[in-house]
């Protein structure tokens, strides 16, 4: 099976930020990070109290609650932006590039402008398939990108991975926001 497809920056966006969505190390560093922010907040505020500064104390006793409240989402917000500009920094060459691949029944090979690489079939761990995106993972822990925008037939995909006993991981309520 041949694909062929062009990668846009939100494929790459995407991909980073799926890949930390499914880092149980991100996902801890998020929740901590929430509460150090509110410790700080609160201890910032008791000094003000004990310091009879009653007014500012309660501003940060409200930051406080306010940054357990809104923290994901400021830190999802800033994580798009981070790696947005990864993405722009480190992909700018491959974005809008044609990107061609081919699964046979030993190997996939990629080609891109830069050449071509062939890697064995039993070194893909698995296909997570997201919304917009199919991620194929290696054994090494990277990954290929493949749009489904360039796809013409997903099912065909699909049918192709289950052929060559590739487990395709659906998540296809996943967003990051």
């Amino acid at each position: 099976m041949k694909l062929e497809f062009i990668l846009e920056e939100k494929d790459f966006v995407n991909y980073h930020l799926f890949s930390i969505s499914e880092n149980k190390n991100a996902k801890k560093i998020e929740s901590i990070g929430k509460y150090v922010l509110a410790g700080f907040f609160l201890c910032f505020g008791l000094n003000l109290y004990n310091s009879n500064n009653i007014e500012f104390a309660i501003f940060f006793g409200i930051l406080a609650i306010a940054s357990i409240l809104f923290f994901n989402k400021l830190y999802k917000s800033r994580m798009v932006k981070l790696q947005s500009k990864i993405v722009k920094n480190s992909y700018a060459k491959r974005i809008g590039e044609k990107e061609n691949m081919e699964f046979t029944s030993d190997y996939l090979i990629t080609e891109d402008k830069t050449g071509q690489s062939k890697i064995k079939r039993s070194e893909i761990e698995c296909v997570n398939e997201v919304p917009n995106n199919f991620f194929i993972k290696l054994s090494n822990g990277s990954s290929f990108i493949v749009s489904k925008k360039g796809l013409e037939n997903i099912d065909q995909f699909k049918d192709e991975c289950k052929a060559l006993n590739i487990t395709i991981i659906e998540h296809l309520d996943w967003k990051w926001n």
